[in-house]
Parts: C-alpha cells; sequence; structure tokens
C-alpha cells in the first residue's frame, strides 16, 4: 500500500502545492496584518505558527521522518523547481564548493540573530519572500535542485542529522546491477533524482529529500522507503566530508552561544550594538574549532594516526551529542514557554536527552578509536559536564545569578542592561506601593522586555534604550523576561520582587 502510494503521479506534488499555497497566504497576512477567511487571521497567528510550532516540529519529526519536510511539503523547493521549467541547466557548477551550505547556514543564522527574525513580522516576511525569490532564481541558473543543496540552511541543518533518522530510500543493489536503463538516473515516469544521488547506490540520507522521484521511476521495484539503522551510515562511515566534520563542530560551539552562562563566557568585548553579537560567534565559534584542531593534533600524534583521517572522523563522532544539544534548546526553548511545565521537569528532561546523546556519541567514539576511545570519552563527559553543572537552568548547576541583586528605592531610575542571553540585573528587589522606573540598554541583537502581571510589553532594538515606569505595586515576585523564542528558556529572564 505504501509503495503504491508514493508511485501516485500526484504524490507527493500535490501536498507540496497545498503547502505553497499556505504559504503564500502567510506571507499576504504578514503584509496586510489581517486577513478574514471564514477566522480573521493576524500577523501574530502566522508567526506563531512558523517560528513557535513549525520550527520545533523539524526536530521533532527528523529523527522518525528524516528530510520529510524537504521532499514533500517544502513550498521554497517548489518554487526551486518551477525555476527548472524555465531553463533546464545541464552543469552543476557548484558540485566540488559544498562547503558554501556550511558557510551560509551561519551567515543566514547570524542575520536571524541579529534582525530579530522570530519576533519581527516585517524581517520574517523579507526572510520568506527573499528565500521564495532566490529559490526560484537558482532554479534557473543551476540544475535541478539546487538551492536545496547549496543555499537553504534548513536543508543544510535537516541534510547532516538526517544521517541519525530511521527512514531512508534504499535500493536492492543486486537489482541495481543488473538493470541497463537505470532510469532512477536517467529519468523515467518523473525528473531523476533533484540532487544528483547515484541511486544505484544509495547509502545515506543526507541528500536524499525523500522526494519519491528513484521510487516512481524504478520499473523493479527495487527503490523503496523503509526503515534504517540509526546512524547506521555514521558507523560505516559513509559520504564523509571535512566540511561537514568542521560544520558539526561549530554547531556544537554555537549551541553554547544559545545560553545566557554560554554568551558570557566567550563575549570579551562588549561593542554597545547588534554587531556584538557577530563577535560572539567569532570568539565562540572560532575557539571551538581551533580548540578541536588543536586536540586533533595531539591525539592523531599520539594514536599515530593522520591527522585528516582523525579530524574527519572526530566531528562525526560529535553528531549525536550535538543533534542532542540542539534538539532540547529548539523544542523546549520554542514550546516550553508556552506551557506551564515546571523547570525541574524540563531540567530533568534535558539531562535525559543529554545522557543519551553523550552514549550514542560514545558508541560511535569507540567503535572509530578502539582502544584509544577514552581520550574522546573523557572530552564528551566534559562537554555534557559543562552542560549538566553550568549551562542548563536546574536542580544540578552550579552557577545561579551570580549574586545579581539590586536593592531598589522608590521614584528610583534603575540602570539595566539587556544581552544575549540574559539581563543586569538578574533580581531586582523594592518595597510595596509608589512607582520606580527601569531604564534598560539594549547592548546587542533585538530583545524584549515583559512582565505579563503588569502588562508590561517593550521591544528594543539593539543598541536602544527605553525607560519603562512600574506603577502600583502590589507585593508578589514577578518574573521579567525576553519573549522572543529561545531567549526566556535560554537564560534571559529575572525576577523583581516586591516586599
Amino acid at each position: 500500500m505504501l509503495d503504491n502510494f508514493l508511485k501516485k503521479p500526484w504524490n507527493p506534488l500535490i501536498f507540496r502545492i497545498l503547502t505553497s499555497i499556505g504559504f503564500i497566504f502567510a506571507i499576504m497576512v504578514l503584509y496586510f496584518g489581517t486577513l478574514k477567511l471564514l477566522f480573521n487571521f493576524n500577523s501574530n497567528f502566522i508567526m506563531l505558527i512558523l517560528w513557535v510550532l513549525w520550527w520545533p516540529f523539524l526536530y521533532i519529526t527528523l529523527f522518525f521522518l528524516g528530510r520529510f519536510w524537504c521532499g514533500f511539503l517544502c513550498p521554497i523547493g517548489l518554487s526551486n523547481e518551477v525555476g527548472n521549467y524555465f531553463r533546464k541547466a545541464k552543469k552543476d557548477y557548484l558540485a566540488n564548493y559544498g562547503f558554501i551550505a556550511f558557510i551560509l547556514f551561519f551567515m543566514i543564522v547570524l542575520w536571524e540573530q541579529i534582525s530579530g527574525l522570530f519576533s519581527s513580522v516585517r524581517i520574517t516576511l523579507i526572510f520568506l519572500f527573499t528565500f521564495f525569490i532566490t529559490s526560484f532564481i537558482m532554479g534557473v541558473l543551476l540544475p535541478r535542485w539546487g538551492f536545496c543543496k547549496y543555499f537553504c540552511p534548513i536543508g543544510t541543518l535537516l541534510g547532516v542529522f538526517s544521517r541519525l533518522s530511521i527512514l531512508g530510500v534504499r535500493v536492492d543493489k543486486e537489482i541495481c546491477e543488473k538493470c541497463e536503463t537505470k532510469e532512477c538516473i536517467r529519468g523515467g515516469k518523473v525528473e531523476p533524482c533533484p540532487m544528483f544521488n547515484y541511486v544505484p547506490r544509495l547509502n545515506s540520507n543526507k541528500d536524499c529529500l525523500l522526494c519519491t522521484n528513484c521510487i516512481k521511476n524504478c520499473p523493479y521495484n527495487s527503490a523503496k522507503l523503509q526503515f534504517v539503522k540509526p546512524g547506521g551510515e555514521i558507523d560505516k562511515k559513509i559520504g564523509f566530508s571535512v566540511a561537514e566534520s568542521l560544520f558539526i563542530i561549530a554547531l556544537l560551539g554555537f549551541t553554547v552561544l544559545l545560553t545566557s552562562k554560554g554568551t558570557r563566557i566567550f563575549r570579551f568585548f562588549d561593542t554597545g550594538n547588534i554587531w556584538v553579537r557577530a563577535l560572539d560567534f567569532i570568539f565562540g565559534i572560532g575557539l571551538f574549532l581551533a580548540g578541536y584542531f588543536i586536540i586533533t593534533f595531539f591525539i592523531s600524534n599520539i594514536m599515530d594516526k593522520k591527522f585528516k583521517e582523525t579530524l574527519v572522523l572526530g566531528g562525526y563522532m560529535f553528531l549525536p551529542l550535538t543533534f542532542s544539544i540542539m534538539f532540547f534548546l529548539i523544542v523546549f526553548g520554542f514550546v516550553t514557554p508556552l506551557t506551564n511545565i515546571p523547570e525541574l521537569q524540563i531540567a530533568v528532561s534535558k539531562y535525559f536527552i543529554l545522557i543519551i546523546g553523550f552514549i550514542w556519541s560514545s558508541k560511535i567514539a569507540i567503535r572509530f578509536f578502539n582502544r584509544d576511545s577514552w581520550i574522546y570519552i573523557l572530552i564528551l563527559l566534559g562537554i555534557v559536564s559543562l552542560w549538566i553543572f553550568v549551562l542548563i537552568p536546574g536542580p544540578l548547576s552550579l552557577m545561579g545569578n551570580d549574586g545579581n541583586v539590586y536593592l531598589a528605592k522608590q521614584e528610583e531610575v534603575v540602570q539595566m542592561k539587556a544581552f544575549s542571553m540574559g539581563f543586569n540585573p538578574t533580581v531586582i528587589k523594592i518595597k510595596s506601593g509608589g512607582y520606580f522606573d527601569i531604564n534598560i540598554s539594549n547592548t546587542d541583537i533585538i530583545h524584549s522586555f515583559d512582565i505579563d502581571e503588569m502588562g508590561i510589553h517593550q521591544t528594543l532594538e539593539g543598541g536602544e534604550s527605553k525607560k519603562i515606569r512600574i506603577n502600583a505595586m502590589e507585593p508578589g515576585v514577578y518574573e521579567y523576561y525576553c519573549s522572543i523564542p529561545g531567549h526566556r528558556e535560554a537564560g534571559m529572564k529575572g525576577a523583581l520582587i516586591v516586599e
């Protein structure tokens, strides 16, 4: 039944058309602010769907469905394919420049951080429209789905992590060896593989979009969608490259920067504007990469192995741990602020996911390095300890709010700094009654200052300052936080204690 469904000529095109209609509708709502279609749809609703629900959805489904989003649902990919119909380019000019996708990923992420994509309707509109048009242009200039392969940051991330998925397209190699027509490569009922995979030897999820073209074209039912061993292609060292290995290490460094305490570790300069975040990237990711090169140099000499081989294998060893950290940062960071889940339960869940990543990466280390794997296991243990005892807020954290308590007075102006990802001071104490002002200076990227019980919701651009008056204070503890998705969970919050 599944094979018959996947071979239908309208599948997955019909689903991609439907999501494209929804995508265009979302752009219209963002542009006009509100549209009525049976119900009133406003820009806040679209922002919720896009960044608070869809973004974590990708991570939740990635392990179980691989790059299902790319092949079955992505409207950007459909725009790329439409571009192909206007000019069928034959030569893949970027075939030897696969590292471009990894560099572009961090450039776009930096833009997201600086621009405030997750909280700005205008920036989100520009982002979506730019990607939609760019994918079409790349479809005209490059063969097949060139945008998805070399330019899409989401596809880049999903491609690397899909190596851990339990679902993939695989072939019966005995059937493929006897096949002389090779419709999966030349094309048949539909276009050939849009990612230039050599389907008769397909053994990796990385560049497979699950578009089902090979399944439709194969006259012998060789290509099938099936369950695969999670991370099995990592064990077999399939399709390894230096660029992808270093990308995994860079991601590991980037995850540290997505927490309040992690940013403080790597923030050596405070420029007082949005570009301080660029310096965070340079120092945080740069130090992780530099440290990895140095450690690899010494380990390769100790183990008497080639430096390049050790460099590549070590990066892939960190893949499960990196995925586990990215998973709880994105899923918990975006979803839990909408729930009432206690912080203790969140912390314990993070510990559990982190331990799974640690065990998985340790098993790969043993498989790659045998008796010398203890060195890497110690490194893994050190990274896990950093997260458990420093970066994850919870019962095991050894670092609290650094004793950053400010005792305020009535009618005083309290000077506060907002930065990625925290406030200084983190605790303000004051007597009830009367009022006081908070003068907030935002030292880097876009943030907000919110106190729900007092109806305070202020957005601050990078480098901007605002004065906020706190009136008629009743005794109690009021949390102030940044409402941009992911920031509150990353530690950007504090407490106003009215006594």
